[in-house]
């Protein structure tokens, strides 16, 4: 059976998580103005599910979800998606959305570092521009909890930042400075191979983005 949650919702966060919860009905409109330069929103998440191998007939969780536009996605092309994020304001949003494009998703408040679902239960574990978010020493849990929910052979796709150098290194830190904070900075000081590889994971495989300050991975359930 999947583990119940310890109440996440009482957890310490960063202040800028209240800011998701009154902000979420603008999320979708920053989000897209944000991809633009690198593409375009669509392009972006269409990556994030080709590189997750995301097919009709899958179970598939996206962590961290926001307005679940990957999980809307997924169920696109004919997955059957779950949503899960912390905060009512994005899943509300959610749940909007997915009426209003007349698309089936389950939607679950929770903590990703205590996943309420059985083991092995998906075929793939998304994580887009979620985990530079995680609570100090969080990442490891989170990680381990997807492995656990997925089923052996299932791919795991993390979509998030990267350490950039040069110009794209200014422009990140001052994003880090008055966006993101501290946890986006332990992120990208992480050695993400390393930690997936002790963790059981296999066939480790990173794509960069936009002046490698953007990073695609993706790794297997031993």
């Amino acid at each position: 059976m999947g583990r119940a949650s310890k109440d996440p919702m009482k957890k310490p966060r960063p202040p800028h998580f209240y800011l998701y919860e009154w902000l979420a009905p603008l999320y979708d409109l920053g989000i897209m103005l944000a991809a633009l330069p690198f593409g375009g929103e669509g392009r972006l998440r269409a990556r994030v599910l080709d590189e997750a191998a995301v097919k009709g007939g899958q179970k598939v969780l996206e962590l961290f979800s926001g307005t679940a536009t990957l999980s809307l996605m997924a169920a696109g092309r004919g997955a059957d998606a779950t949503a899960l994020d912390v905060t009512v304001g994005m899943l509300k949003a959610a749940r909007e959305k997915a009426k209003s494009q007349d698309q089936r998703i389950g939607l679950v408040r929770g903590d990703a570092a205590e996943l309420p679902f059985p083991q092995g239960s998906f075929d793939s574990v998304m994580a887009s521009m979620g985990l530079h978010e995680a609570r100090p020493g969080a990442l490891r849990g989170i990680l381990s909890e997807a492995g656990r929910v997925l089923k052996p052979g299932g791919r795991l796709a993390i979509f998030d930042f990267h350490r950039a150098e040069g110009l794209p290194g200014v422009l990140q830190s001052m994003i880090f400075t008055f966006f993101e904070g501290e946890t986006a900075r332990s992120w990208v000081r992480t050695d993400i191979q390393s930690l997936l590889s002790s963790l059981g994971f296999r066939d480790f495989r990173r794509v960069f983005l936009a002046k490698r300050s953007l990073q695609l991975i993706t790794a297997k359930k031993g």
